[in-house]
């Protein structure tokens, strides 16, 4: 590649140390060579710093960052490591999972070809605990989002200006570790993560990369993101309460720009997910939330079945599942 831009790869870590030497590794074994490694240390109480001053002290690519103050969410954790990057392009990586070797090569080489675009995502690889894998993550992805992206080579997709309007009507199709950035096409000051969100903080800097440009999606899983127990994404109900509260600020920022169909495919999406929500609630008796929830699903779709929940969220849940 003639041209050797440097790429930033930020990192947040909290005690991080059983998994990040893989993570750590991943990165400094990139093919494309020219790179600067932010890891963001959270306040941990393990051996985390130590094992990060070790590869300080063998690569002068790596700068560590510590936290005075725990930030205790991811979003604010990435955005202290964002103030830091001195890169052109900028790249994420959560701190027990880790890229293949020609990830950030693949990925920069898109970009720089074409020049228009904002950002650059491939799939990746969903492993267990060590590092085996499960399945991908954008399966059917091209199939479902055919409309809104265009096969121009082999394995390389443009999305479309409409793109923002997939991702708020099925699935953002970005993942943290997915991503490049080309920071001054986007724009420095637009590069952040919204901290009101606990969980869809990325989500929404996909949805706003989106609605600022064109983007590449690399059909090729480049990345493996593990799933265990620690998982933030493992708390269900969290995920549901952040992904509605992300859905309600999205709706009045797209709902102008998006047609007639998609507007009621998005409203019966957030209808939908008020009800999975009063449901969840309902498993574990919290009465009042339930029914609150199923109201809001009506609010979204007038559907009476939701207002059938909502009675039915004065008793207890059976264990068949029904609501």
């Amino acid at each position: 590649m003639p041209d050797q831009p440097l790429v930033s790869v930020v990192i947040a870590c909290f005690n991080s140390v059983r998994y990040l030497p893989c993570t750590i590794d991943s990165v400094l074994n990139q093919t494309y060579k020219n790179i600067e490694l932010i890891l963001v240390d959270d306040c941990s109480t393990d051996g985390t710093v130590a094992l990060i001053n070790e590869y300080i002290a063998r690569d002068q690519r790596i700068r560590l960052i510590q936290r005075k103050q725990r930030g205790g969410r991811p979003a604010i954790t990435k955005n202290t490591g964002l103030e830091y990057i001195t890169g052109e392009f900028v790249c994420f990586l959560d701190h027990d999972d880790y890229y293949h070797p020609k990830k950030i090569e693949y990925l920069l080489s898109s970009l720089i070809e074409n020049p228009e675009c904002v950002a650059a995502f491939h799939d990746i690889d969903l492993v267990d605990e060590h590092g085996n894998f499960l399945n991908r993550y954008l399966d059917n992805f091209t199939a479902e989002a055919n409309e809104y992206i265009q096969h121009v080579s082999a394995s390389k997709y443009i999305c479309s200006m409409r793109f923002f309007a997939f991702q708020s009507i099925k699935y953002a199709a970005i993942h943290t570790i997915s991503i490049m950035i080309a920071i001054e096409r986007f724009g420095r000051n637009n590069l952040s993560f919204d901290t009101r969100f606990q969980v869809c903080d990325d989500t929404d800097l996909w949805i706003r990369l989106g609605l600022s440009g064109q983007m590449i999606f690399l059909d090729k899983s480049l990345a493996s993101y593990r799933q265990h127990g620690t998982n933030i994404t493992r708390n269900q109900i969290k995920v549901q309460e952040d992904a509605l509260i992300l859905m309600e600020y999205n709706f009045p920022r797209i709902s102008k720009k998006i047609n007639e169909q998609e507007k009621i495919l998005l409203t019966n999406r957030i209808s939908s997910y008020y009800d999975d929500l009063g449901w969840m609630y309902r498993c574990k008796k919290i009465r009042k939330k339930s029914i609150n929830a199923y109201i809001n699903a009506w609010k979204w779709s007038k559907s009476g079945k939701h207002l059938i929940h909502a009675v039915k969220a004065i008793f207890p849940a059976r264990k068949t599942g029904a609501t």
